[in-house]
């Protein structure tokens, strides 16, 4: 009767163990997924970065223009 306790309590152990190992799969490729979705956002937002700097670059140069907070707003 211990010995069939005994063999329950380490068959639900182990049970519990293979669940949790699929559980963390489950979650590493639910994260995988996740984090080449954002590497993709980071690429896509470089070059959305480096486009907007070219356009800026190739507008006018503005004549002076006061630093924010000096100009006399009466």
């Amino acid at each position: 009767q211990r010995r069939e306790r005994n063999n329950i309590a380490v068959r639900k152990s182990r049970d519990k163990a293979k669940r949790r190992n699929q559980e963390m799969q489950q979650k590493l490729v639910e994260l995988s997924a996740e984090n080449e979705k954002l590497h993709q956002r980071v690429e896509q937002l470089t070059r959305d970065l480096a486009g907007l700097r070219q356009f800026f670059k190739q507008l006018p140069s503005p004549p002076f223009l006061p630093a924010a907070g000096t100009a006399d707003c009466r």
